[in-house]
């Protein structure tokens, strides 16, 4: 990756890199965050890392392909299927300005969407304007809050906010009408929210939100606080947040969800005529070895066949339906397995790819390997067998 022309102007206000590569222009400006990454990377001919920090969609790509949940089109990020707001995705471009993993912003998104109140999810996204609220690790966020000098809750006395503690209410009693400024709910906001309504001897607390537990943002501070069922205290106020990912100090009951949405799968590497292509292995079940088995007493619910019959399958087997009859005419047809397997990978079907790896796992040399559509009916239905056959006739 060599630019054939290229163009650039270093000043931090009017600058510009522009370079065309491959025939297609890549242009940044100084007004973007990204640019002095940028032009670091212009200055040391790091072509892939400007067109990574031009287009970020292509880093993110790159670094979380890994997370099934994680998909880019269009230049355009979709986490489960919604796409990445501005707000939101301005976090996660400068989480990969800095060189910081954003996972920890997509597990935001993830808990966000636990929330049971389209309103509070909406409105959430206008409080995380403000900056210096920092998402942890888990996928929390961090606000602050103002006490009474012993720690009570600034209105009743009666909820004492040291550090380490977890303050909750029923969220049928906090007021989700974000029109009424002071109601009722535990309320959080940001350093200068807090700020303008302690005086002079009380004190600030920093505390952990989970984003499901957040009801409502009332509109008249501005959209600087919030209205909780559920937070904790995690340490007093000492100097003012930063934009970073930050450790998470509160466990919530979305926190097994979460993490088991966003553990990374584990891969080997398969080469296919000079083509590399990620082999998902992190799932395989320790009686059967398919992945996403739901085995009870050793009888793989996922695997109708006794494995020690499918390693002994004879050529005439696989020219049968499962009732004995001839098969279809594209039923007999032949694939390549190495290049049909890569395209199963690449086509986000691991579950099919495995199954068939671990079928053809004693085979001597698998180039030679060139079944019959059929052995894929050991592993998914007849009309997903008729896609990937569709699927693979280009190969």
């Amino acid at each position: 990756m060599n630019p054939t022309a290229k163009l650039c102007n270093d000043d931090p206000i009017s600058g510009f890199i522009t370079v065309f590569i491959d025939g297609k222009q890549y242009t940044i400006n100084a007004s973007n965050p990204a640019f002095q990454n940028a032009l670091k990377a212009y200055k040391e001919s790091d072509w892939q890392g400007l067109v990574d920090y031009i287009h970020p969609a292509n880093k993110l790509h790159r670094l979380y392909f890994q997370y099934e949940n994680i998909e880019v089109k269009d230049g355009n990020v979709y986490i489960d299927g919604d796409a990445v707001t501005s707000i939101v995705a301005e976090r996660v471009l400068n989480a990969l300005a800095g060189d910081v993993d954003a996972v920890h912003v997509f597990k935001f998104m993830t808990r966000l969407q636990l929330n049971p109140s389209k309103r509070a999810v909406d409105e959430l996204y206008t409080f995380l304007e403000h900056k210096h609220l920092p998402i942890t690790e888990s996928g929390t966020f961090l606000a602050y809050k103002a006490v009474r000098p012993d720690y009570s809750d600034k209105y009743s006395g009666k909820f004492f906010n040291t550090v380490g503690s977890v303050l909750e209410m029923p969220r049928n009693k906090v007021d989700d009408n974000k029109e009424v400024g002071c109601s009722y709910g535990f309320h959080a906001g940001t350093l200068e929210y807090a700020s303008d309504f302690a005086s002079d001897s009380d004190k600030l607390v920093v505390v952990e939100i989970d984003p499901a537990d957040v009801v409502s943002i009332p509109t008249d501070c501005n959209f600087q606080k919030l209205r909780t069922c559920r937070y904790k205290v995690v340490a007093e106020y000492e100097k003012p947040l930063v934009e970073s990912n930050c450790t998470s100090r509160f466990q919530t009951s979305n926190d097994v969800y979460v993490e088991g949405k966003w553990q990374p799968r584990t891969y080997d590497i398969l080469t296919v005529d000079g083509d590399a292509y990620m082999i998902d292995d992190s799932d395989y079940c320790e009686d059967c070895e398919c992945e996403d088995c739901e085995c009870e007493s050793y009888g793989c619910m996922a695997d109708p066949y006794e494995l020690e019959d499918a390693y002994e399958t004879t050529e005439h087997q696989l020219t049968l339906d499962l009732d004995g009859t001839i098969l279809d005419d594209w039923k007999i047809k032949r694939f390549n397995y190495l290049k049909t397997l890569g395209w199963l990978y690449s086509h986000q079907r691991p579950a099919v790819a495995n199954a068939l790896k671990n079928f053809y796992k004693d085979a001597d040399d698998l180039h030679l390997v060139n079944p019959e559509y059929s052995v894929l009916l050991k592993f998914t239905s007849e009309d997903d067998v008729f896609k990937i056959y569709q699927g693979t006739q280009s190969l």
